[in-house]
C-alpha cells in the first residue's frame, strides 16, 4: 500500500508541475491584461505538435527540437498579443475574452487541418521507467526532467518578478495600470513580456505532456481546464496561489482515481467539481482577497 501511495503522489506531482506551467501563464495574462486567455490551451497543444514535427518527423535531437518549438510558440504568443489583443486592450474586458474563445476554436481547427483527428505519439527511448527513492517509485526520465524544469521555472519566474527591473515594471502595471503609465512605464512592452513568457511555459508544458500521453487536438483544452481551476483555487492573479492550486489538483486527481475513490472515467470532472466548489464557497481563492491582482 505504501508503494502505491508513493507512486500516486509522484504521478500527482508530475501532473501538478505541468498544470502549474500552464496556470502561471494564465495568471500572468490575467494579472496584467485583465482577462482569461482561453486560447492558452491551444498554445500547449501546438507546442507538443511542433516538437513532434521537429523531433520525430524531422529527426532533430531533443534539445534543439525543444528550443525551436518553444521559440515558435513565443513568436505565436507575441503575434496573438499584437494583432488580436492589443487593439482591444482598452475596451470592455469581455471583448478580448470573446476573441480568445474564437482563437481557441480557430487554433483547434488549424491543428485538425495539419495533423488530423488521429491520436499521435512521441516515441522515444526516454519512455523507459527507472526506479527511484529506494525502488518505491517508477519514473521516466521525462517525468524527472519535467519536475526539475518546472521547479526551476517557477523559482526563476518568482525571482524575475521580484528582483529584475522588468519584473518590477510588470508588477507595477498589474497593481495599477494608470499610475504605471503616469510614471512612464510602457504597457505594450509589458504585454509582450507576459504573452511571450506565458507562451514559452505553455509550450514546455505541452512537450512534457506529449511524453506523458498521446497527442490529440483537444489535449490543450483538458490541461487548460485544470490550470484554470488551479488559478481559481489558489487565488486569481496570485503566482503562489496558481502553483499551490496546480499541485493540489494534480495530487487530488491522482490519489482519488488511483485509490479507487472515483472511477477513472470521471477524471476529467474533478477539476470542474473543484472549480465549482471553490467559486461557491470561497470565490477569492485560498490565498488571496477577492480577485486580487498580480502582487505575490
Amino acid at each position: 500500500m505504501s508503494e502505491l501511495v508513493a507512486q500516486l503522489i509522484w504521478n500527482g506531482l508530475v501532473t501538478g508541475a505541468l498544470i502549474a506551467l500552464v496556470a502561471l501563464g494564465l495568471t500572468l495574462i490575467y494579472g496584467i491584461a485583465g482577462f482569461i486567455q482561453f486560447a492558452h490551451g491551444e498554445i500547449v497543444a501546438l507546442g507538443a505538435y511542433n516538437f513532434m514535427v521537429f523531433h520525430k518527423l524531422m529527426g532533430w535531437e531533443i534539445i534543439p527540437a525543444v528550443g525551436i518549438s518553444v521559440l515558435i510558440m513565443i513568436i505565436i504568443g507575441l503575434i496573438l498579443e499584437r494583432f488580436f489583443f492589443r487593439p482591444v486592450r482598452e475596451k470592455d474586458p469581455m471583448i478580448p475574452l470573446v476573441i480568445s474563445i474564437g482563437l481557441s476554436i480557430g487554433l483547434q481547427a488549424i491543428i485538425l487541418i495539419f495533423f488530423g483527428p488521429n491520436i499521435l505519439t512521441i516515441s522515444d527511448k526516454t519512455h523507459a521507467s527507472i526506479s527511484i527513492f529506494g525502488d518505491k517509485i517508477l519514473a521516466t526520465p521525462s517525468q524527472i526532467i519535467a519536475i526539475i524544469s518546472a521547479v526551476i521555472l517557477m523559482i526563476g519566474l518568482g525571482v524575475f518578478l521580484k528582483k529584475s527591473k522588468i519584473g518590477k515594471y510588470l508588477r507595477a502595471v498589474a497593481s495599477n495600470r494608470e499610475v504605471a503609465q503616469v510614471f512612464g512605464m510602457n504597457i505594450d512592452n509589458s504585454m509582450k513580456w507576459i504573452f511571450g513568457i506565458g507562451a514559452g511555459m505553455a509550450a514546455l508544458a505541452g512537450i512534457f505532456l506529449g511524453f506523458e500521453q498521446n497527442l490529440e487536438p483537444l489535449m490543450g483544452v483538458h490541461i487548460s481546464v485544470k490550470a484554470f481551476s488551479a488559478v481559481i483555487l489558489g487565488a486569481v492573479g496570485s503566482i503562489r496561489g496558481a502553483i499551490i492550486g496546480a499541485f493540489l489538483i494534480g495530487l487530488t486527481e491522482s490519489l482519488l482515481v488511483g485509490m479507487g475513490v472515483i472511477p477513472s472515467g470521471f477524471t476529467s470532472a474533478i477539476p470542474f467539481v473543484i472549480l465549482i466548489g471553490m467559486l461557491l464557497l470561497r470565490p477569492e481563492g485560498l490565498f488571496g482577497n477577492r480577485f486580487e491582482s498580480l502582487r505575490r
